[in-house]
């Protein structure tokens, strides 16, 4: 009876261990949004600013965390989002242009910015599950050719005719609240919808099931091909979400847009509690994660720190959750 009590009493440890390495991203969030409301002055004030920019970049965010799951990476995300959002500004212009309304415009620009990352997300997916390329040599070769595009029509800022009407989707104050936004709903709408996918549904099981040991799911019937290329896709569309966002918060496009998103990315997904390793991780890790760096770079900014600081201080948290990856990964440690 005595060894019974002892064997429950280190399974509960193990569990609360396991439990604590899987949501270490809730307390990291907790202890920097203290550490933020109380040392750094005026955090506050443009604390709006935290949640406008998770709504704005969660998305690709999402994204790249679905395909990390199953153990692969896309380092073409941020350019993905950039060439989306210089197709959403292509076509609302021509929309515009032919029939004056902004609302159609509107539309026809959110849909050409889905269909366009779709189509990148399938190109990306056909070379890394279907050939069999590396995704990261894959996807770097993708991201120098989306950045070609975009900078080819991009090179200076490449606007909408109707800028008040493109903005109406990040910029939206409801109740006159400036962190709450359209863009805002629409993000947590995504993650939730997210959320349940991958856990309710048969091939969101396959997507963790891939990531944990694509051999076994491969013996097990999964066609760990096709289930690859989706995740791939579904990047492709939150990226182009994402480039929506970027354009309709900005008023315009610009090259520059896509080009710290790699790296933003994966600190993201990782300081939440995406496993490189694949195989582990959810839409709220992500949702955390985002929000994680966004605090992070709201405090350096409220202290006016130097960008060559800013850039040292981003690099070393990369590192910093990297090993914080290694260290919490399942694979490592069972």
């Amino acid at each position: 009876m005595e060894e019974k009590v002892i064997a429950n009493t280190v399974d509960r440890r193990k569990q609360m261990v396991r439990l604590f390495k899987d949501n270490n991203s809730v307390l990291i969030l907790i202890l920097i949004l203290a550490a933020a409301f109380i040392v750094v002055d005026g955090f506050g004030n443009g604390f709006y600013n935290v949640m406008n920019y998770t709504a704005m970049y969660g998305p690709v965010c999402l994204g790249l965390a679905i395909v990390m799951i199953t153990g692969n990476i896309d380092l073409s995300a941020g350019f993905q989002a950039g060439l989306a959002g210089v197709t959403s500004v292509i076509c609302f212009n021509a929309v515009y242009r032919a029939s004056g309304s902004a609302v159609a415009a509107l539309i026809v620009a959110i849909l050409g910015a889905v269909i366009t990352g779709a189509i990148t997300g399938f190109i990306n997916g056909f070379f890394v599950a279907k050939i069999g390329v590396s995704s990261l040599i894959a996807t770097i070769a993708a991201n120098y050719a989306y950045q070609g595009v975009v900078f080819y029509f991009a090179q200076s800022s490449f606007s909408p005719d109707d800028a008040d009407a493109i903005k109406l989707i990040a910029r939206t104050k409801l109740g006159g609240m400036r962190w709450l936004t359209p863009s805002l709903l629409i993000f947590l709408a995504i993650v939730a919808v997210v959320f349940l996918w991958m856990y309710k549904s048969k091939f969101g099981n396959n997507i963790y099931i891939v990531g944990d040991n694509a051999e076994a799911a491969s013996y097990a019937g999964i066609s760990v091909r096709n289930t690859v290329w989706v995740t791939y896709v579904i990047c492709g569309v939150l990226s182009a979400i994402c480039g929506f966002f970027m354009v309709s918060s900005a008023g315009y496009a610009i090259y520059t847009q896509g080009n710290s998103l790699s790296t933003l990315t994966i600190s993201c997904c990782v300081i939440g509690g995406i496993k490189m390793a694949g195989g582990k991780g959810t839409a709220i890790h992500v949702l955390l994660g985002v929000l994680i760096m966004r605090v992070i770079s709201q405090m350096m900014s409220a202290m006016f720190l130097a960008q060559s600081y800013v850039n040292l201080i981003t690099g070393a948290l990369l590192i910093v959750v990297l090993i914080i990856d290694r260290l919490t990964s399942n694979k490592a440690t069972d």
